[in-house]
């Protein structure tokens, strides 16, 4: 179905609503990037992520977790005389009005509805790929948004000294997350694993957290061991997250 009238003809702004994805005009592109994903959030507002027009879909999934530089671009775009312009995210109203953007630091970036349930708002995967061209301690980096609530700033978590944090998971040679189910509709949780050199000796150490819904809030919970874990192990069980 597509949305007209003279309020969004007004303003050159064309949205179809597709099954939960929204569809604006490449003319409401800022200058230089093309929209290369947008979600509706559920109150009439959209996500949309822009990346750098050079980028087509097809090379952003080629270059996903491995890194682009401008080198990757087709000669025939003069990349020399045009810097590479860093991802953005942005959230939109029902009538084209720009409500929110960030700038992300790096060329490619997607968002998707987070499978979390029981949460009082809806909830948005921002994902960032920060995959460095060498290197095991780089990748995608995740974090929650809740645009009904705080836009576009990522949501907070109570880490073990009461402090709050952004809450964000990574995805690296030596790093993962997954989703652990739940018990009797609870929201899920979420896992991570990471493993680092010990601060002495040529050891390492192996970080279990895990992010709870905890009485309208996300907290957090983690221990560590003596011990390596990279990405050709297995994730671990859910018993050895505290």
């Amino acid at each position: 179905m597509q949305m007209t009238g003279a309020g969004l003809g007004a303003l050159g702004f064309t949205l179809l609503w597709v099954s939960g994805l929204a569809v604006a005009s490449q003319e409401d592109a800022p200058h230089g990037y093309r929209i290369a994903q947008e979600l509706l959030v559920g109150d009439g507002t959209v996500l949309e992520v822009l990346e750098d027009r050079r980028i087509t879909a097809q090379l952003h999934a080629q270059s996903w977790g491995s890194g682009l530089d401008e080198e990757t671009f087709d000669e025939s775009t003069d990349s020399e005389h045009q810097p590479q312009l860093e991802a953005r995210v942005r959230l939109v109203s029902e009538v084209g009005e720009v409500l929110a953007e960030q700038s992300l630091g790096y060329p490619l970036a997607k968002v998707e509805k987070a499978p979390l349930s029981g949460l009082p708002y809806p909830a948005f995967f921002l994902t960032v790929d920060q995959t460095a061209p060498m290197g095991s301690y780089s990748g995608p980096a995740t974090q929650i948004l809740a645009p009904t609530q705080s836009r576009l700033e990522p949501v907070l978590y109570r880490d073990e000294n009461g402090e709050q944090r952004p809450l964000a998971m990574a995805q690296t040679g030596k790093a993962a997350w997954q989703i652990l189910p739940s018990a009797s509709g609870a929201t899920e949780s979420i896992a991570q694993v990471s493993s680092a050199p010990a601060s002495e000796g040529d050891d390492f150490v192996t970080t279990y957290r895990i992010y709870r819904w905890v009485d309208g809030q996300w907290t957090a919970a983690s221990r560590q061991q003596p011990g390596y874990w990279d990405m050709e192990s297995e994730f671990p069980e859910p018993s050895a997250f505290p």
